[in-house]
């Protein structure tokens, strides 16, 4: 992969794939709700909503029929750290759509009238938002259980919604949209001179500003919360404990050890909870990496006649785990085939070094997980498992009505060390 550091700040990574003939394109803004201010929250989502209205170049029409009618995909996502630009498209197409992300992230037209209507359709999407009882689960896990600027939520509250104004906006942008703040990425076939032709527009982007400091937040341990919602059919459960981030080597034992307890059907929690007992609807394990620190969970959704045997048997199946030949191939083995097909869809590749360049980290592609995942033994998984499961957890729960059993828990507690 090419990475290039223009003398404006901005950086461009580009990794070749010349079999396929497509490209997506990127622009990774370092900003997300971890950078907002209190009376600000949601600002950053705003911005992704308002700049696809118009910009000094192109219309509203314009910016999505050139990438939409040669069968294109455009789009953005905005979390805590990170607002995301991008779209796939033809290689014939690539220089045209560059221009028009640039466009969006760097001119946008910021009117009243649209900030008014885009105000409208966010304040609809955090109502939605507000009836979903997986997003309402993991917004109190972060809210309740988490210290330090990653509590903050990304659509914002609806006093912020309703209040922040165009000077907001503006100023914003302004602050936070410059060269020194945004990565490019180029992932797929690009001919060499159209790379070069994106260099030179690149390098004439003169915005004053700075980079953004990544920041730790802190992970509660040993608490119980709950959020009564009274559509939640389900019983929707979230156990939280302190991950692993990406700089730590072990990362690699624990997303083989997150493919052997919940990847597929033939994974350990699947077979052992859902196959065996029906306990659950889903279960899923995952640890969401950044910088400096982590996150590892356990979701598990289920109707509150079962909650108390699901949790008994879950304890049950990780205080008498083996990690036996059988799983650690079946691990290694479907990571590593994972991994491998990713490499054939330049969307996932992109996702995938925006998870390290935008955390300040070197990226590895599939193939470099992969040589390293090939290393990993069954020490390297046993000694993560329990890591994890003699540390200190949390659990956060949606429900439509109290759940005693848990109240009366106290805290979440396994016993793996002292079983074996």
């Amino acid at each position: 992969m090419k990475k290039v550091a223009l003398n404006n700040g901005l950086e461009v990574y580009y990794y070749k794939i010349d079999e396929i003939r497509s490209v997506t394109i990127a622009f990774n803004v370092g900003v997300g709700s971890v950078y907002e201010s209190t009376d600000l929250l949601g600002i950053s989502h705003f911005i992704e909503h308002l700049s696809f209205r118009g910009t000094e170049k192109y219309s509203m029409k314009e910016l999505k029929l050139t990438v939409e009618s040669v069968g294109g995909l455009l789009n953005a996502w905005t979390d805590k750290e990170n607002t995301v630009y991008y779209a796939k498209v033809p290689s014939s197409m690539a220089y045209e759509t560059f221009d028009v992300l640039k466009e969006i992230v760097f001119y946008p037209v910021f009117k009243k009238e649209d900030l008014e209507l885009e105000r409208e359709i966010i304040y609809h999407e955090y109502l939605s938002n507000k009836e979903e009882p997986l997003n309402n689960l993991y917004e109190l896990m972060f809210q309740e259980g988490i210290d330090g600027p990653h509590s903050k939520p990304v659509i914002g509250f609806e006093e912020t919604i309703k209040s922040i104004g165009l000077d907001d906006i503006k100023e914003f942008h302004e602050e936070f949209y410059n060269p020194y703040n945004v990565k490019v990425i180029i992932v797929g076939h690009l001919p060499e001179e159209v790379f070069g032709k994106i260099l030179k527009d690149l390098e004439k982007i003169k915005k004053p500003g700075e980079r953004t400091i990544k920041h730790k937040s802190i992970i509660k341990h040993g608490i119980i919360r709950r959020k009564i919602m009274k559509n939640a059919n389900q019983v929707h459960m979230l156990y939280v404990t302190d991950g692993y981030s990406l700089q730590e080597t072990d990362r690699y034992a624990a997303i083989v050890l997150n493919t052997i307890l919940s990847s597929g059907m033939s994974s350990y929690f699947f077979e052992e909870i859902r196959e065996k007992e029906g306990l659950v609807y889903d279960i899923y394990t995952s640890n969401l990496s950044h910088k400096n620190w982590g996150i590892f969970n356990i979701y598990a959704a289920t109707s509150i006649e079962k909650v108390q045997k699901f949790h008994e048997k879950m304890l049950n199946s990780i205080n008498n785990f083996n990690l036996t030949d059988e799983l650690f191939e079946y691990g290694i083995k479907r990571l590593i085939g994972k991994l491998e097909l990713s490499t054939e869809n330049t969307s996932t590749l992109t996702t995938l070094i925006i998870e390290y360049i935008s955390n300040e980290v070197e990226p590895e592609l599939p193939n470099d997980i992969v040589s390293k995942i090939k290393n990993i033994t069954k020490d390297n998984v046993n000694n993560v498992f329990e890591k994890l499961f003699s540390s200190k957890w949390s659990l956060f729960y949606v429900a439509n009505e109290n759940i005693d059993y848990f109240d009366k828990l106290g805290g979440v507690k396994f016993d793996y060390l002292e079983k074996r």
